[in-house]
C-alpha cells in the first residue's frame, strides 16, 4: 500500500467534551495515531485551532497540519502557508459584519482579537480556546495578526439576527453546546489549505484522507481522495462522506481506520 497521509479534524474528531471536561481526547484514538504513524503513513491536523493549541494538546506527535482554517499551513515542520488579514481586510470585514450586530474575534496564532465581546464571557472563553492570556480586548487593525474569525452567539435569537450576514459562501461552523463558532472563507477554507499542503509536499490527492466531523469540514471533504464522517458528525458532512465511522467517544478514529486497512 501507497503511504496515505492523513488528516484530522480537532474538535468532535480527535477530542471533544465527556462527563463535562473540555478536550478528552479517547486512549484509542490516541493509541491508533501512533500505530498509523509506525506503519509508515504520515498524519495531520486539519483544523480552525491554531498551531498552539495543537502543540499543547497533542505534544510531540504532530509534524505537520493545516490550522486557522487553512490559513495556516505547515509540512513536516516547515511552514508552507501563513496568510493573514490586511488592515484593510480586517476593517471590511466589520463593516460587513457591524450592521448585523455581530460580536467576534479575529483569530490568530498566538492571540485572538476581541470585537465588541463584553468582558464577563471571557473567562468562558479562555476556556474555550484553551489558552490563558490568549484574548486581546483593545487593538488596531494594524495590529492584528489573525488567519481567521470566530463568532460569539450567546442565544439562538443572536444567532438569528446575525445569520442573514453569513452568505457568499461563508460558512459558519457552529460548535455544538459552545460559545463560539467559526468562519470559513469562500477562498480561503480548509481545502485550499490542503491544496497547499499537496502542491509542496507532491502528494497525489489520492493518497490522502480526511476524518471530519463539522460543517467547516465540508470544503475539506473534496480536497482529498477518501473523506470519512465521525458518527457523531453533521447530517451534511455524513451524506458527502465516503465512509461514516463510529462517534468520537465509541473509539470512531480506530475504527475507521481499521476498515480502511490502515491498522
Amino acid at each position: 500500500m501507497n503511504q496515505k497521509t492523513v488528516f484530522f479534524d480537532l474538535d468532535g474528531t480527535l477530542l471533544g467534551t465527556r462527563n463535562g471536561r473540555r478536550f478528552q481526547i479517547p486512549p484509542s484514538a490516541l493509541r491508533a495515531l501512533r500505530r498509523l504513524r509506525e506503519n509508515g503513513h504520515r498524519i495531520a491536523v486539519c483544523s480552525g485551532r491554531q498551531e498552539t493549541f495543537i502543540h499543547k494538546f497533542f505534544p510531540g506527535l504532530f509534524r505537520s497540519f493545516v490550522a486557522l482554517n487553512g490559513a495556516h499551513v505547515v509540512y513536516e515542520g516547515k511552514t508552507v502557508l501563513n496568510r493573514v488579514l490586511t488592515p484593510e481586510q480586517i476593517r471590511r470585514l466589520i463593516a460587513h459584519f457591524q450592521p448585523f450586530g455581530c460580536r467576534f474575534v479575529f483569530v490568530g496564532r498566538l492571540h485572538g482579537w476581541t470585537y465588541h465581546v463584553p468582558p464577563q464571557l471571557y473567562p468562558r472563553m479562555e476556556e474555550i480556546y484553551g489558552l490563558p492570556g490568549y484574548l486581546i480586548p483593545r487593538w488596531e487593525p494594524e495590529q492584528i495578526q489573525a488567519g481567521t474569525m470566530d463568532f460569539i452567539f450567546e442565544t439562538e435569537e443572536e444567532y438569528d439576527r446575525c445569520a442573514g450576514a453569513f452568505t457568499g459562501g461563508l460558512i459558519i461552523n457552529r460548535h455544538p453546546g459552545g460559545l463560539t463558532s467559526d468562519l470559513s472563507f469562500p477562498d480561503w477554507n480548509k481545502a485550499k489549505g490542503i491544496e497547499a499542503f499537496l502542491r509542496c509536499s507532491g502528494i497525489p490527492k489520492e493518497d490522502t484522507i480526511a476524518f471530519g466531523d463539522g460543517y467547516n469540514d465540508l470544503p475539506m471533504m473534496d480536497a482529498v481522495g477518501y473523506a470519512v464522517a465521525m458518527g457523531n458528525a453533521v447530517d451534511e458532512i455524513k451524506q458527502k462522506a465516503d465512509y461514516v465511522t463510529a462517534p468520537i467517544f465509541e473509539d470512531g478514529i480506530e475504527k475507521g481506520l481499521k476498515h480502511l486497512g490502515l491498522l
